[in-house]
């Protein structure tokens, strides 16, 4: 990495772990994700059908969802099953909702490995070209001789050699230059080394042989033939489809380009990307040196069975293809998955395995199996099921009716924020989008129409945020110029110091990742605030860990700079960026549209004695209720 990005991912590392706020790094945000359009059906949707009737046995089906649900790694968000091009399964479990488009991460790198296939197919590009021969933003002398010896092949098969990463790409606006400043690490096509940045390049090479966006070439040439209009694919700060990541699309949609290269590129009998290409990119290409995936193709991971692959995103987002069984498998999740290498996966191919042979003709109706399948569905969520499991259905009281008399004395009280540098948005998302928080100054709760809500003032930006106690309650948010879909659920309880907790998950739906709340009363007038995200707490103590140690692609500064800090004050700083606990003190009671300014006049409107008293009541109805569930657990046992 050269020394200006040395200095620039130094300079926004450190704006992260001190919690600063605003336009972080080097690399200028401009809005880009729009509205989901909830309003209009799936266009050339496929036909539904059930299990039975496409060979499949339910209780096969029933078996994978539950243990995918009940697994607490997995973290399943939605997952569609087809089998002949019949969607014979499909459930969205809360508070994610089917239909809704996900972010891809890089599973959209196999999106970006079809345009190239387009190209080649229309003449306009060989597997051998030279993409700084393409590039004219990247033929200087010295570009030119470091990847005199890259090809579109390389890029394809993850063996560039580059040096120049995704953490680059956080330090900079100009990725294409900056991948060619770089020095290669190896020869080109020597050894598998995967790099997002990889895709970029391809997506540049898309638009300098086409005069268009990559997202606006695979519209013209894929998208738009297969009735794919709910995708959205962001773009670089000098406006390349980032090819790598950056795209949302429906589960559905995924699945039609599962089902793409199933059938070798014909989509209703239309030839949309050649055979030869669908082969050539679904054939092992590369070794990775990985036990768990140890093949790669075209932008494309090789699977557990013979001729099977799958597009590949991290945190879950998979299309699993398997042309011998005629089934394709879309999941969405929120886990630390990074290369199909956890216990997701794991599962996934345990069912589809090699004594996997499902009927080639309709099987008998099994109504008692299909119901339990929908059954499963209709649970709701996960957590839902990880109770029913294990017998936790039965509930004489819920949390929620004894909490009922404290959330409405909660109506319009306000607290302040005594440290400002924390945001809603997930910090995975906020570097993944170069969207970063304004930061929380104040927190209000309210009740309106027997709803509870919380109002986050944020920047100038109020959050007004319905949430549910059995269910999550949805609303979009305005996060810095972008609409995110938000889902809100919360259960309280009593810590082991006696303090009441309300646990608020706020699950941005179009997303993997959720922001975790977690407010303690310490007294009637202050809260205790512990910040949490799922998934990504791993994943981010795990870069910075290596980061920090010199173990991953940063260059010499950054390893020499961060080589003279101790190891236990890193580790402490980091978990104080990953974890924050910001204490919030009550400044009064504001019932209004409009939450008042931090410096505000206080006036204390709410009498302290009266919630002193509401406080202590709730905390002994929790308490009992706690107690009656442990010997309704303890009866079921």
């Amino acid at each position: 990495m050269p020394a200006t990005q040395d200095i620039a991912f130094i300079s926004l590392f450190w704006e992260i772990l001190n919690r600063k706020t605003g336009n972080l790094g080097k690399v200028t945000y401009l809005p880009q994700k729009p509205k989901f359009d909830e309003t209009t059906p799936i266009e050339q949707a496929f036909p539904r059908s059930t299990p039975e009737e496409e060979g499949v046995d339910s209780i096969f089906l029933t078996n994978l969802v539950s243990d995918l649900l009940s697994n607490p790694h997995v973290g399943l968000h939605d997952c569609m099953i087809l089998r002949h091009g019949k969607v014979i399964y499909e459930a969205g479990f809360d508070p994610y909702q089917s239909g809704i488009w996900h972010i891809t991460y890089s599973m959209c790198k196999s999106f970006t490995g079809m345009a190239i296939g387009c190209l080649v197919d229309e003449g306009k590009l060989t597997l051998d070209d030279k993409p700084i021969d393409i590039l004219k933003d990247a033929n200087g002398l010295m570009q030119r001789v470091r990847y005199r010896d890259l090809t579109i092949r390389n890029l394809l098969t993850m063996s560039s050699g580059a040096s120049f990463n995704e953490v680059g790409a956080i330090t900079g606006n100009d990725w294409v230059k900056s991948y060619f400043d770089s020095s290669p690490k190896f020869e080109p096509g020597s050894k598998f080394d995967y790099n997002s940045m990889n895709s970029i390049i391809l997506s540049a090479v898309v638009t300098e042989l086409t005069g268009m966006s990559m997202f606006d070439y695979l519209k013209e040439k894929i998208f738009n033939p297969m009735g794919i209009t709910k995708i959205y694919w962001e773009h670089s700060p000098k406006g390349i489809t980032k090819g790598g990541w950056g795209c949302f699309i429906t589960q559905e949609d995924a699945a039609k380009l599962g089902e793409l290269y199933l059938h070798k590129g014909v989509w209703n009998g239309q030839q949309l990307v050649s055979k030869e290409w669908v082969e050539q990119s679904t054939t092992p290409q590369i070794e990775t040196g990985r036990t768990d995936n140890p093949w790669y193709g075209f932008h494309l991971w090789i699977g557990n069975l013979p001729g099977s692959f799958m597009y590949n995103g991290m945190l879950g987002q998979d299309v699993f293809i398997y042309p011998s069984l005629d089934m394709v498998m879309v999941v969405n999740a929120g886990n630390d998955e990074v290369f199909a290498n956890g216990d997701m996966t794991s599962i996934v191919r345990r069912y589809f395995n090699e004594d996997f042979h499902p009927s080639d003709t309709p099987l008998l109706k099994n109504r008692a199996a299909y119901a339990r399948l929908q059954a499963v569905s209709a649970a709701a969520s996960p957590l839902a099921v990880r109770r029913k499991m294990r017998g936790g259905w039965g509930r004489k009281k819920q949390k929620s009716t004894a909490m009922q008399p404290y959330l409405r004395s909660l109506n319009g009280c306000t607290f302040e924020m005594k440290n400002k540098g924390v945001g809603l948005f997930p910090l995975i998302m906020q570097v993944v989008h170069t969207n970063y928080t304004r930061g929380i100054s104040l927190i209000r709760f309210l009740v309106e129409d027997r709803i509870f809500y919380i109002d986050i003032l944020e920047g100038q930006s109020v959050f007004h945020i319905p949430v549910g106690f059995d269910h999550s309650l949805h609303t979009w948010i305005d996060m810095n110029g972008e609409p995110y879909l938000v889902g809100a659920s919360a259960r309280a309880g009593i810590n082991e110091d006696g303090c009441f907790v309300l646990t608020v998950r706020f699950a941005f739906t179009e997303e993997a990742c959720s922001r975790i709340l977690k407010i303690i009363a310490r007294s009637e007038n202050q809260l205790e605030l512990v910040w949490n995200e799922i998934p990504g707490n791993a994943i981010i103590a795990d870069t910075l860990e290596m980061i920090t140690t010199g173990s991953g692609n940063t260059g010499a500064i950054v390893n020499s700079v961060l080589s003279q800090i101790s190891p236990d004050l890193m580790r402490d700083v980091m978990g104080s960026a990953i974890e924050p606990h910001v204490k919030a003190e009550f400044i009064g009671v504001y019932m209004g549209n409009d939450l008042p300014n931090a410096d505000r006049n206080r006036e204390m409107i709410e009498p302290k004695r009266h919630r002193r008293r509401l406080i202590r009541k709730i905390t002994d109805d929790l308490r009992s209720d706690e107690k009656e569930e442990e010997e309704e657990i303890e009866g079921v046992h």
